[in-house]
């Protein structure tokens, strides 16, 4: 496997909650470079095992990983979080996926008024931007 790390960037808009948990999650053999990079008003420390909860309405599978780094930012901190096996990173790559969907969405009601379907702002999403958004072989 290649050096070669993958980033997904969490939008800012859609609030995100990362719960510190005590239990240690395993890492396999089969774990990727993919990192989630997301902002919080609080710092976690590298190491820190933590499960990903999304607090809107965007459906969130049981998805775990760990504080890899932490910086301070303006107005918070931006963290990046590595995960224990493929597994984990296609559950944050299909729900990343579905938090960029509802961006956009939002996105052209504000700047051009369109009013899409979750449905056809998906399809439309996934025709622009799917094939840029990191896979790794997933």
């Amino acid at each position: 496997m290649s050096n070669l790390q993958l980033f997904i960037r969490h939008p800012d808009e859609i609030p995100l909650d990362l719960e510190v948990i005590e239990r240690p999650v395993a890492r396999s053999d089969d774990s990727i470079p993919l990192r989630l990079v997301c902002r919080l008003p609080v710092p976690l420390e590298c190491g820190q095992q933590v499960s990903i909860n999304a607090r809107s309405q965007i459906h969130c599978p049981d998805i775990k990983g760990q504080v890899d780094w932490c910086h301070p930012q303006r107005g918070g901190f931006e963290l990046g979080i590595l995960f224990p096996d493929s597994e984990h990173a296609m559950r944050v790559r299909m729900f990343e996926q579905v938090c960029h969907i509802r961006r956009y969405r939002r996105l052209l009601e504000e700047t051009q008024g369109r009013f899409l379907s979750e449905d056809e702002a998906a399809l439309e999403w996934i025709a622009r931007y799917a094939a840029l958004f990191p896979a790794n072989a997933l």
